[in-house]
């Protein structure tokens, strides 16, 4: 009769191996994405190339269309083909003025931002060159369009900049100020301008260096909160799992005691838990069997010894006093029996070998040499015990037998 449910233990077999996997997936996820966290070129690898010109000019056109003078749409759009040739533009009157719009065109390549300045005309046919500007174009910092309009440059203005001022933009580097001439120098934009007077006023733009380095990371940082939920979530994810196995494992070790197996958690996380207590459940089984046989054949022999021990007992009244050489074989037959039988304790043995020395001395010597014998055998074992004994039966047996021969002689004298 089996003592544990199989299919309870096919059960948690298979839901051991669904929590593994579920384990081994999120630290596959914690060691993917600890080194992009973390280590700084895989994690600059993960937030992308900055954007460093597209920054700077959505920056401008923020500005353009904050200022007063400046409520026109302010059209941003990526071109990294962009060739900013100067503007040749045609003479136009106020009067023949629809409206004014800008478009700002960067190109992350070349590093460059063209910023130009288009008029609306009232008839755009009578001008050879035009272009059509949407509102679904690029994205409009200012007035949203209402329609296609066709535009006409009126001037340029090209912003190139400098390699070592877009370098100190990234989030990794450490400014260290005050700048040497030399340094200052290097991050100087050059610009370039083309075309009539601005027909919509002056504007100045101006670059904060914190705040564009901030608009630069802000992106790094999205990725690295992105990543950072992640790890915690994968960790978080892992929790429950943990604390599922173990209580699985705990079952599983209760399960194994029934059946007098030691589950270890290597053991646990290692092997089959169902074939494992499968072939503990058959060996403790054999060990039942084999322990029912034995004890069996103990109580035969307990039988057949005390059938012997009643028989011994019964004759011993029958030896006379002075055959104590028969006494002593019955004695020595009697200790073969009990080591034979495999039923005779050490304190057995020691008993039987004590009591071949009562017939040489008295009683308060036979108990005085009983309790040291037994004394000897808790301390030093059986050995030692016995050989105390054998000592002291010899000793006294030789006492007695000179005591005898010297009364056998007192006598021959009377």
């Amino acid at each position: 009769m089996d003592l544990v449910d199989a299919a309870q233990i096919d059960l948690l077999e298979r839901s051991k191996r669904r929590i593994l996997l579920v384990l081994y997936l999120t630290a596959a996820g914690l060691v993917v994405l600890s080194p992009l966290r973390f280590v700084p070129w895989l994690n600059d690898a993960a937030s992308g190339k900055p954007e460093y010109v597209r920054i700077l000019t959505e920056t401008s056109a923020r500005q353009l269309a904050s200022q007063p003078q400046m409520q026109f749409p302010v059209i941003v759009e990526q071109d990294e083909h962009v060739s900013c040739e100067a503007v040749n533009a045609p003479s136009i009157s106020d009067e023949e003025t629809r409206g004014i719009l800008y478009l700002l065109t960067y190109s992350e390549r070349q590093h460059l931002t063209c910023i130009t300045t288009y008029v609306v005309p009232s008839d755009s046919s009578r001008f050879s060159t035009f272009r059509s500007v949407t509102p679904a174009e690029g994205k409009n910092y200012g007035p949203a369009l209402l329609g296609p309009v066709d535009a006409v440059a009126a001037d340029r203005i090209v912003h190139m900049y400098a390699p070592e001022y877009l370098k100190r933009l990234h989030w990794r580097y450490k400014p260290h100020f005050p700048l040497s001439p030399g340094e200052a120098a290097s991050l100087t934009s050059r610009s370039y301008y083309s075309g009539v007077k601005e027909v919509g006023g002056s504007a100045s733009i101006n670059f904060d260096y914190e705040e564009i380095r901030a608009e630069v990371a802000k992106h790094h940082q999205t990725v690295n909160l992105c990543l950072s939920l992640l790890l915690i979530g994968c960790a978080v994810l892992s929790l429950v799992p943990l604390l599922r196995l173990a209580l699985i494992y705990r079952t599983s070790s209760q399960y194994c005691g029934v059946y007098q197996l030691k589950l270890t958690a290597r053991a646990f996380l290692k092997e089959n838990i169902a074939m494992k207590l499968n072939a503990a459940r058959l060996q403790y089984f054999e060990q039942q069997r084999l322990g029912q046989a034995q004890l069996r054949e103990r109580e035969k022999l307990r039988a057949l010894r005390m059938g012997w021990q009643e028989s011994l007992r019964s004759a011993l009244p029958n030896l006379m006093k002075d055959e104590s050489q028969d006494l002593e074989q019955v004695k020595s037959l009697w200790t073969e029996v009990q080591e034979r039988t495999g039923q005779a304790t050490p304190a057995d043995k020691l008993s039987l070998l004590v009591e071949s020395v009562r017939p040489y001395c008295t009683e308060e010597e036979f108990l005085a040499g009983r309790a040291e014998a037994f004394a000897i055998l808790t301390k030093s074992g059986f050995r030692a015990a016995r050989k105390f004994t054998t000592t002291m039966h010899d000793q006294l047996k030789m006492r007695a037998r000179e005591l005898a021969e010297l009364e056998s002689s007192e006598q021959s004298v009377a």
